[in-house]
């Protein structure tokens, strides 16, 4: 509730211009959004109604209905808001065009607060799914959603690097809950080397903070510091194709051993495939059309 709370709070929002296509809007129409109660997470529908998923008390839902009431301007204006930055700083709603549109376009943005923003996970599943089987929802990805920021610095490469270390440490806490017994033989042949990768990968990202200007698009007047830097982000790319490598034989390999626990792998994969795709489709793509002069 808090994080609902100091959004809709705000006297407006100043929510930047974008032009979607169909596909954008129709995920725009269909987008559900969801907070947290103190002891459950409730949706916000397209409808402006509200869906609890557990029990809440008698004031939340009363808070929630206010909000519903009162604050509809926020609310839209939220929505735009996470569609434009999807639409720049992630390849999140490409990757995930399919399924997506599979599910006539439902979309579960997940708020949770993060220092200067929020973390926005995204779900999907069928409109007939909500809310009986809210818990088979497919997970899409993360992203980083800050109000007050127009422009990301080094393409938001700093969410991605933080949050790939955050991923492997909630790695090895659930693989200790799950599979205690096979914990040890998992950190040897698996999460040393995903350890290595990203680590590796934070090293590069350091020396990208170090070395470039946070913003060099658009109209940057150095072509070679482009160049260079595209050539670092596509090995940016490579890291993390290796780590995808390690964490597909781990996805295999709990299969097998483990059921309960691959989920979790699973999820880190969507999340590495995901910054693959979007330094290939957006940040390597917006940079090399920089260099060359291509606007369309």
């Amino acid at each position: 509730m808090k994080s609902l709370l100091s959004i809709v709070n705000r006297e407006s929002l100043d929510v930047p211009e974008a032009r979607l296509d169909h596909f954008q809007g129709r995920v725009l129409q269909e987008l559900h959004l969801e907070f947290f109660f103190a002891r459950c997470r409730f949706l916000i529908t397209p409808h402006l109604r509200h869906l609890t998923m557990g029990p809440a008390t008698a004031d939340e839902e009363s808070s929630v209905a206010s909000i519903l009431s009162e604050r509809q301007g926020q609310l839209g204006q939220l929505k735009r808001h996470l569609i434009h930055s999807l639409a720049l700083y992630s390849a999140l709603l490409e990757t995930n065009s399919y399924v997506i549109a599979l599910n006539q376009h439902l979309v579960i943005a997940r708020f949770v607060g993060r220092g200067e923003g929020f973390e926005v996970k995204l779900y999907t599943l069928p409109p007939g799914d909500l809310p009986a089987q809210y818990a088979d929802k497919i997970y899409l990805g993360r992203t980083l959603l800050v109000l007050e920021e127009r422009r990301r610095e080094h393409f938001g490469l700093r969410f991605m690097r933080d949050s790939l270390r955050e991923q492997i440490v909630k790695l090895d806490a659930r693989l200790q809950k799950h599979c205690p017994e096979q914990l040890a033989e998992l950190r040897r042949d698996f999460l040393e080397d995903l350890r290595e990768d990203v680590d590796e990968f934070s090293g590069a990202t350091d020396a990208i903070f170090e070395g470039f200007p946070p913003h060099l698009l658009p109209g940057s007047g150095d072509p070679a510091a482009l160049l260079d830097l595209n050539r670092r982000f596509r090995e940016l790319k490579h890291l993390l194709l290796e780590a995808d490598d390690v964490l597909e034989e781990m996805e295999r390999w709990l299969f097998e051993r483990s059921p309960g626990a691959v989920r979790y792998v699973i999820k880190f994969r969507k999340d590495v495939t995901n910054d693959v795709n979007y330094i290939m489709f957006k940040v390597n793509g917006r940079i090399s059309d920089a260099v060359n002069g291509i606007r369309l």
